[in-house]
Formats: structure tokens, sequence, C-alpha cells
């Protein structure tokens, strides 16, 4: 399979902006004034969703990317920070960091085929096998006698 050049210039934009977000979430939490030892101790609790994978790809992929998408931080978020309270906002906060920090990382949404396809590309054991698939064939390419040209 071969990506286009284009998916990759995208997907670096689409890293920077979850640098960005994820630069805002930490920067909020400093100007709300959020308990860092709550941002940190609840920064993994999204990745609990794997846990969906339990019961095969397709429910693993909804609920991961349930829990990784930013509408439910946002809801919460708007809802600590209409209610003044700390503990949503900074509980928000640390999941909108922990989605961006994934995105960054490229760790995006999940495909309904495996874990390791995502929106971003493949991760872990399926991106290895593609890299090196890809260097199998260029290796081939390049050892491979020319045919065509000069002749006898």
């Amino acid at each position: 399979m071969r990506i286009h050049a284009n998916f990759f210039w995208t997907m670096r934009w689409m890293r920077v902006d979850a640098m960005a977000i994820f630069i805002a979430a930490v920067g909020a939490t400093a100007v709300t004034h959020g308990r860092w030892w709550w941002f940190f101790a609840l920064f993994l609790v999204p990745d609990l969703s794997m846990a969906g994978y339990l019961f095969g790809n397709r429910a693993g992929a909804v609920a991961y990317n349930t829990a990784h998408m930013y509408a439910w931080p946002l809801a919460l978020l708007a809802s600590g920070l209409a209610g003044h309270a700390t503990f949503s906002t900074t509980a928000a906060l640390s999941w909108m960091a922990h989605i961006a920090l994934d995105q960054v990382l490229g760790y995006g949404l999940k495909l309904p085929t495996a874990f390791e396809h995502t929106v971003l590309g493949p991760i872990g054991r399926a991106r290895r096998d593609r890299e090196a698939a890809t260097k199998g064939l260029a290796s081939a390419a390049a050892t491979a006698p020319e045919s065509g040209r000069g002749g006898a």
C-alpha cells in the first residue's frame, strides 16, 4: 500500500494543531489554578477505553474513539467553568491534553479493523511491518538489474 506524500504533509499539520491544543490545555490549567496532582492523576484515564478491545476490534474502536473525542471534555470544561468547579475544569483540561498528546505522538482515532490502524497511519506492529515491507521493496528495486537498457 502506497501512501501519497500529501498525507504526510497533512499529518504534520494535524500534529502541530494537536501540539497547540496540548499547550493551551496545560496553560489553561495554570491560569484556572487547577490542581496539578489531579491533572496528572487523570491524564491516562481516557486510555481505560482500550478495554473495549476485549469485545472485538469494532467495539474497541467505538469505545476508544468515544473517549478520545474533544466533544466530551469540551462539554465538561464548559460545565466546570460555568459552575466554578475546579475539579471538573481540571479533569476536562487533563482529558483534552491527553487527546492532543496522543495525536502529537501519532495515536489518532482508531479504524475498526485493528487497534494498530489509526486515521494518522499505522502504529506499533502494523507500522513496523509496513516499514519492513517498504524497505524490502526498495532494496529489491535497487538490486534488480535494469531491463531494456543497452543490449547485446
